[in-house]
């Protein structure tokens, strides 16, 4: 698994620049999410909203994610020259069309069907937590308070009893728990689309055969994924030290992102990609 690893920071130096695409989508979206945000009163035009941001999600990472495939394909081609392969990873750019209209019905799909089960796993998460741990005493605007600042959570805190802060750091014990385990469980979801199979419900279960059927491998994986996302969540808390900083920081998280699907794609890639179904 160490080679793995080492393996994908590799491919992702190679490609980094899968990451111009990734900025620029969520800097549209944050724009387009903003703006609705300002327009949005009625139903109809939030449900209007909800689906144009469907469609956006859906072609970016049809395109995108098809675009990490061909990414890995390069760095196992042979080259005589190394201006051949500089020409050919500038060339991943012109994949993201083709993506788009290879797989965009397969991930507004896959979008549907992750609302959904987001939904039913989030109220049977609340279930039992109701049963097991009990309700949360706190308005939606006392939360929202809480977190404006440090000092604000600091004094929310301190108004609470020993029996609310029991109550409150239990739900985020489950929340996290419950959050490791869905995102364990989905892991593999994309790569099955974009390597085997279309249909997003069809691939869901066979991605959930593969992850068990190489279970050991894919818990360390996962692990492993879990202690950088631990150290960078730690690193982006001094970003509103200094914007030199925070720049920094920002070039670091979009790395990691990056590094994180070629590392996914990798490893299915590497198990997977030639196992018969």
């Amino acid at each position: 698994m160490f080679k793995l690893f080492k393996n994908a920071f590799k491919l992702t130096n190679e490609g980094i620049l899968l990451a111009i695409p990734l900025i620029l989508f969520l800097w549209l979206l944050t724009i387009y999410l903003t703006f609705a945000k300002s327009v949005v009163d009625t139903l109809p035009e939030a449900l209007s909203a909800l689906v144009t941001l469907l469609c956006m999600t859906g072609a970016f990472f049809a395109g995108w994610f098809y675009m990490v495939k061909k990414s890995i394909e390069v760095s196992k081609t042979e080259f005589v020259l190394d201006e051949d392969r500089a020409r050919a990873l500038l060339n991943l750019m012109k994949k993201i069309p083709t993506g788009i209209g290879k797989y965009f019905l397969a991930f507004l799909g896959m979008s549907m069907a992750a609302l959904l089960i987001f939904a039913l796993y989030g109220a049977l998460v609340y279930k039992f937590g109701l049963h097991f741990i009990g309700s949360i005493d706190f308005t939606p605007a006392q939360i929202r308070g809480a977190m404006a600042s440090p000092q604000d959570m600091k004094t929310f805190l301190d108004s609470l009893t020993p029996e609310q802060i029991y109550i409150l750091g239990s739900w985020n014990l489950l929340f996290m728990a419950a959050t490791s385990l869905l995102s364990f469980l989905l892991m593999l979801w994309v790569p099955e689309i974009i390597y085997q199979t279309k249909n997003p419900v069809m691939a869901l279960f066979k991605s959930l055969k593969k992850l068990f059927l190489k279970f050991p491998k894919s818990l360390v994986l996962f692990i492993y994924l879990t202690f950088l996302n631990i150290i960078i969540s730690f690193a982006n808390t001094f970003a509103v030290i200094h914007p030199l900083i925070y720049i920094i920081l920002m070039t670091v998280y979009f790395y990691f992102l990056v590094y994180v699907v070629v590392l996914i794609f990798y490893y299915y890639d590497t198990e997977f990609n030639h196992v018969e179904e």
